[in-house]
């Protein structure tokens, strides 16, 4: 499998990174989610979806600011 690097900074909050760790889903995951997953737009918000993971995050500027995720 190709490793994904984001060409911004993932940051994800505390709520986030709770969240990754009790639903099992790996930093990786979340990244390539961002960079490969299908997208949702709406307000601010970026809904991205990728084998079973959907990530919410906004964009701001070289960041991707994580603020949930689960699978689906």
């Amino acid at each position: 499998m190709e490793v994904i690097t984001l060409p911004c900074a993932f940051r994800p909050t505390q709520h986030a990174k709770d969240r990754m760790i009790e639903r099992g889903i790996s930093r990786g995951e979340a990244e390539e989610a961002i960079a490969r997953g299908a997208k949702l737009l709406r307000g601010q918000k970026v809904f991205s979806r990728l084998m079973g993971i959907e990530i919410v995050y906004r964009k701001k500027p070289c960041n991707h600011h994580v603020i949930t995720l689960y699978r689906r």
